[in-house]
């Protein structure tokens, strides 16, 4: 039903198995998608030890976002091994910023600090269409990764919530532009999780507490809840879907005042 068997997918962002972007490939898998990860190189035995794990991984390539030379080098080296391959989905999980843009306050943050948030947390996803578009079969779907912090005031996230709403700015633009090629590109705002990328936030716990507490569901997401909604937007039951921001976080986007507050 999903229409994935013998598809094509770059994922970016695999850092290690508590990674969202590693759910996502796992579900990948199981839909029948050969995988191609670009991975930095700070990880890189952390997601080689993965490589086992998958069978349908079927090549890693270096990748650092932050350049447009190592941007291109990804899909250089993958079109070297793999001449006249394309991949039909292009997975963007990638999210960073350094410490000074959590530990104080945002007035204090310096521009340095601010624009590695902005190039990697952002901007990167324009880097990687644009180097991968050649590599991309027509009707391709890009996924990406965002958080409710893009629109919403998130104690400690500071910085990054200004990246995040930049990525989802990118993600209409880029779908408006590639859109006439036939082209997806949407976004999922994911509820808290724990990640690697998440465990340098100030007060995560009481955020994942919060959320649980709070939520519809009452509880929070997992990894492969958020995998499980890529892989739709992957596929051909989404086709009519780009330049959206879909959120799972067990509806916690659609509550203003919480029902803790009565007590309850």
């Amino acid at each position: 039903m999903l229409g994935l068997q013998g598809k094509v997918a770059f994922v970016f962002g695999v850092a290690s198995e508590d990674s969202i972007a590693w759910s996502i490939c796992q579900k990948l898998a199981e839909a029948g998608v050969s995988l191609y990860l670009g991975y930095q190189k700070r990880f890189m035995s952390r997601v080689f030890q993965l490589k086992d794990k998958l069978p349908q991984i079927a090549g890693f390539y270096p990748l650092d976002v932050s350049s447009d030379k190592d941007t291109k080098g990804f899909f250089d080296a993958f079109s070297k091994e793999n001449p006249g391959v394309k991949a039909d989905i292009l997975i963007h999980a990638i999210g960073f910023a350094p410490k000074e843009c959590f530990d104080r306050p945002i007035l204090f943050v310096d521009d340095e600090s601010i624009n590695t948030a902005y190039t990697i947390s952002a901007n990167s996803l324009q880097r990687c269409m644009k180097f991968g578009l050649p590599y991309l079969n027509p009707g391709s779907s890009t996924i990406t990764l965002t958080y409710a912090a893009s629109t919403r005031h998130v104690p400690s996230y500071g910085i990054m919530s200004m990246a995040k709403a930049a990525l989802e700015c990118w993600t209409r633009e880029l779908a408006c532009h590639l859109g006439p090629e036939g082209h997806r590109v949407n976004s999922i705002s994911s509820g808290p999780i724990r990640t690697i990328a998440a465990s340098g936030i100030p007060g995560f716990e009481n955020i994942l507490n919060h959320v649980e507490s709070n939520a519809p569901l009452r509880r929070n997401v997992t990894q492969s809840d958020v995998a499980g909604c890529t892989v739709w937007l992957a596929s051909p039951l989404s086709s009519g879907v780009t330049g959206q921001c879909i959120h799972v976080d067990s509806g916690y986007s659609i509550t203003m005042v919480p029902p803790s507050i009565l007590g309850e």
